[in-house]
């Protein structure tokens, strides 16, 4: 039987659906360690590793590899998958490779907004990314997100609780975005959730819920079932990649509609189930959302789903 360990942050619901595809295969025994997020004892300390932060010995760095080494003693694997390996210094991903035969990593986000996953690189036997321009740059292997929930109920256009649904972290650009669709679409008495996860404020003129923590993935699951369209901002100066909200909508049979004209790249793109709106003037015409879903041919949805990614990303395993 072989041995897999994968490695990711507590928030990442994301990947405990890739060790649950793993895990059907009998042949396999997976360790999948989500790492809680690091929380100061006291405000001394935080103070404290303000400091040490700026010598490299931030005192994170310390408790990730604890709470790892805690629960993988001096077990050996034949593949590990880290997500997110700036959390880690590059001592212990050394320690981390000598413990499996094959080690590799995740970029689940832009190196843009994460430098200094730069300098782990070199560490890996192979790195994948959804980030095109990373790929190219850093000699990377390109994959997208995946479909990880699909649709098992009929296709119904009408009775949706909301005609447009997004849920996204905060940033300024995407926040002043959302309130100009928020506007539009309230005016226009076009129903829509818009959930926003920042640290402080609240509810922005009936437009936008305000969250501080993580929602469940069966929750936004939930949200999604119940509308017509997903809305999908990315942050275009920073991103080019697709995020896991187009994959979630085509799961589970869903309109897009999204500020990322790269989806015109991909085999799946069909104008009448998504829709790219422009920054400046970001309008929803009432005819997109009357027109009917045009289910993704099987041949090409397959190649996104969960299974699919799993094969590629475990090749030599599986």
């Amino acid at each position: 039987m072989k041995k897999v360990l994968i490695i990711a942050p507590e928030y990442m619901g994301y990947i405990a659906k890739v060790a649950e595809e793993l895990r059907k295969n009998q042949n396999l025994e997976i360790t999948d360690i989500h790492i809680p997020t690091f929380k100061y004892p006291n405000l001394k300390i935080k103070i404290k590793n303000f400091f040490l932060k700026k010598i490299s010995r931030d005192v994170k760095f310390d408790y990730r590899k604890k709470y790892i080494n805690t629960i993988i003693g001096d077990q050996l694997y034949d593949c590990t998958l880290v997500i997110r390996p700036d959390l880690f210094t590059n001592t212990y991903l050394k320690e981390l490779k000598i413990k499996s035969t094959i080690f590799k990593s995740y970029f689940f986000d832009g190196i843009e907004r994460f430098p200094q996953k730069i300098k782990t690189i070199p560490l890996f036997d192979e790195i994948f990314s959804f980030e095109p321009n990373d790929c190219i740059k850093y000699k990377l292997k390109f994959i997208t997100n995946f479909i990880y929930e699909q649709n098992t109920k009929p296709l119904l256009k009408y009775n949706k609780t909301y005609n447009v649904f997004n849920i996204t972290s905060y940033d300024k650009k995407r926040y002043i975005l959302l309130l100009k669709i928020g506007t539009n679409l309230k005016q226009r008495k076009i129903s829509f959730k818009i959930i926003v996860k920042k640290k402080g404020g609240k509810k922005n003129k009936g437009l936008i819920d305000i969250i501080t923590q993580p929602i469940s993935l069966e929750i936004v699951h939930n949200y999604i079932q119940e509308s017509l369209c997903m809305l999908d901002l990315g942050v275009i100066d920073k991103h080019k990649g697709l995020t896991f909200r187009i994959f979630e909508a085509m799961g589970l049979s869903k309109k897009i509609i999204t500020n990322n004209p790269n989806i015109t790249n991909y085999d799946f793109y069909n104008p009448q189930n998504i829709l790219i709106i422009n920054n400046e003037n970001p309008i929803i015409p009432n005819h997109f959302l009357e027109t009917e879903y045009i289910p993704v041919p099987k041949e090409i949805y397959n190649k996104y789903t969960l299974e699919s990614w799993v094969k590629t990303v475990f090749k030599e395993i599986i």
